[in-house]
C-alpha cells in the first residue's frame, strides 16, 4: 500500500480557519489578512522574537512544549546507524533537530530549514555551543518549495510551524516528495479540543497533539 500527499493527517485550528472560506493562507493569529501579506507578517514577527522564541513557547504552553517535543522524538525513534537523514522544517532555533541528533547518539544528519534567517542564526549559535554543529545543516528556504531532491530524507518533522505556512497543501506535497519510501512525517502543533467536556476544562490552555504518517 502506498500513500499520496493527500493521505497525511492534518491538525486543524478550527473549521472556519481551514475551509475554502477561511484557510490558513489568510489566517494570521485571530484575524484574516490578504494572502500576499501573511508571509511577510510572519517573517517580521520571527525576526523580532528569534532570540526569545523558546520563552514565547514556554508562555504559550505553560512550559509543556518541552515535554511534547520529547514525546515527539520518542515516537520518531531516530536510527542510531550512520546515514540516517532528517529534515526539520520551521525549525530555526534547533529544538527538534538537537533532540534528533542526541536521540541518535549523534549519528543522525539533520537539515534545519526555516524561511527566517534570524531564527537560523540562533540555531547555529546554539549548535556550536552544544558541540553538535557537524551533525547539522541550516538552510534558509520555503516549506512550500523545498530545495532538495526527491526521496532524500528518512524523516520530516515540523513543530509549531505548520500554522505559519500559507499553503499547507503545498508544504505537504513537498514533504511527501522529499521523504524516502518508508520515511516518516511528524507534525506537532497547537490545536483546539473537540470533545465537549474536555473542551471546557482546557479553555485556559492549549491542547497539542502531533500526527505521524509514513510513506511506503
Amino acid at each position: 500500500m502506498s500513500y499520496g500527499p493527500g493521505d497525511f493527517e492534518r491538525v486543524t485550528m478550527s473549521d472556519q480557519r481551514t475551509t475554502a472560506h477561511g484557510g490558513m493562507e489568510t489566517a494570521y493569529g485571530f484575524r484574516q489578512v490578504d494572502e500576499n501579506e501573511k508571509q511577510g507578517l510572519v517573517n517580521t514577527v520571527f525576526h523580532r522574537v528569534a532570540k526569545r522564541y523558546d520563552v514565547m513557547n514556554d508562555l504559550m504552553s505553560a512550559g509543556l512544549h518541552r515535554a511534547w517535543k520529547d514525546a515527539m522524538i520518542s515516537w520518531l525513534a531516530p536510527s542510531k546507524q550512520p546515514g540516517y537523514r532528517a529534515l526539520d522544517v520551521a525549525g530555526g532555533t534547533g529544538d527538534i533537530a538537537f533532540r534528533i541528533v542526541e536521540a541518535s547518539r549523534r549519528s543522525a544528519e539533520v537539515t534545519v530549514l526555516d524561511i527566517n534567517g534570524s531564527m537560523l542564526e540562533v540555531g547555529r549559535e546554539r549548535a556550536e555551543k552544544k558541540g553538535i554543529a557537524e551533525n547539522l545543516t541550516f538552510v534558509e528556504a520555503n516549506a512550500e518549495e523545498l530545495p532538495f531532491e526527491d526521496n532524500s530524507f528518512d524523516a520530516y518533522t515540523i513543530a509549531f510551524g505548520i500554522r505559519n505556512v500559507p499553503h499547507i497543501d503545498r508544504a505537504l506535497d513537498e514533504a511527501f516528495r522529499v521523504l524516502k519510501p518508508g520515511g516518516r512525517f511528524l507534525c506537532l502543533e497547537f490545536s483546539e479540543v473537540e470533545m465537549p467536556l474536555l473542551d471546557k476544562s482546557m479553555r485556559t490552555g492549549p491542547s497539542t497533539p502531533f500526527r505521524a504518517s509514513g510513506r511506503q
